[in-house]
Parts: C-alpha cells; sequence; structure tokens
C-alpha cells in the first residue's frame, strides 16, 4: 500500500512539472541594449552606448516584411513609412536619411535577410559614419502593432530617429 501511495505522489509530482513547463513557454534572451553590431569591411566588433557619441553621416531604416503580411503587420509597415515620409522630407530629399523596405519572402533577397539575421518581420536601423555601418534591431515597435497604435508607432519612429539624428544613439 505504501508503495502505491509513493507512487501515485511521485507520479503527481511529475504531472505538475509538466504541467508548468507547458504552461511556461521558454523564452528567448534579451538582447542587451547597450550593444550594438558594427560591420566594417566584413569585421564585427561591439561597443558600448558611451562609444558612440558623433551624429552620423546617413541613417537607414531597414523594414523586413513578407510579399503578403496580414491586416496588422502592413499597418505597421504603413506607419513606418509614413513616419518618415512626413516628418523627414528633407532628409529624405538630401539623402541623409533612407528607407529600404525588404520583402523576407522573397528567395531574391535572401542575401541581405541572411545578412541582417533578419525575420519574416524586422526593422532596423543603420547608422552610416564613413565606412562604417551600426546596425540596430528595433524589437520596440512589437508593443505598437494594429490600428490602435498607429500614433503611438508614427511618434516612436519619429523621436527614434530624431534622437538618432542629432548623434543621440540608442
Amino acid at each position: 500500500m505504501r508503495n502505491i501511495s509513493t507512487a501515485i505522489i511521485i507520479y503527481g509530482i511529475i504531472a505538475l512539472v509538466i504541467t508548468a513547463a507547458c504552461e511556461n513557454p521558454r523564452q528567448t534572451p534579451a538582447v542587451p541594449e547597450s550593444k550594438y553590431i558594427i560591420v566594417e569591411n566584413a569585421t564585427s566588433v561591439t561597443l558600448t552606448l558611451s562609444e558612440v557619441t558623433s551624429k552620423p553621416d546617413k541613417v537607414e531604416l531597414i523594414y523586413f516584411h513578407t510579399k503578403n503580411p496580414c491586416h496588422c503587420m502592413a499597418v505597421v509597415g504603413d506607419n513606418i513609412r509614413y513616419a518618415v515620409e512626413n516628418n523627414f522630407r528633407d532628409e529624405l530629399a538630401s539623402g541623409k536619411v533612407k528607407l529600404t523596405v525588404i520583402i523576407s519572402d522573397d528567395p531574391a533577397n535572401a542575401s541581405v535577410v541572411e545578412k541582417y539575421n533578419a525575420m519574416l518581420f524586422t526593422l532596423f536601423i543603420k547608422e552610416i559614419r564613413g565606412n562604417t555601418e551600426r546596425i540596430y534591431p528595433v524589437s520596440d515597435i512589437w508593443n505598437m502593432t494594429g490600428d490602435d497604435n498607429r500614433d503611438k508607432l508614427i511618434n516612436f519612429i519619429k523621436l527614434k530617429l530624431t534622437d538618432i539624428l542629432e548623434g543621440k544613439s540608442f
């Protein structure tokens, strides 16, 4: 009788552990916000915030999306485009700011997707200083998806891009 009670307790504990594991999906580790990927002549190094001080020569927003995005994701792309085109007209015209939209599931873009290690929907900001590119993934936008967050996302892009243009990097 004692063996049966012990077995029931052990099975109960195992069931609880399995249930808890299923209800708590594995968390993806966060990328440290104070680190940057720098690509210079195919060499990568890492800098801290204090090492990035000057205004960039150019800034490029690179937005990856699929050929046929759902409505929610299409709105994100539309809002990014709107924020850049309506708040940085002079910078776009002068070439100081550039917006590049890349279809991530198009096989013709595979090398670019690989270079950026991009997901199907990803936004990057690239600062260009001379021959040096600093590439930052922008994950904050995923808290601002959908029609209800239009103004929040547009304002976020506007503020982020303004800060970078003024030399206030990520």
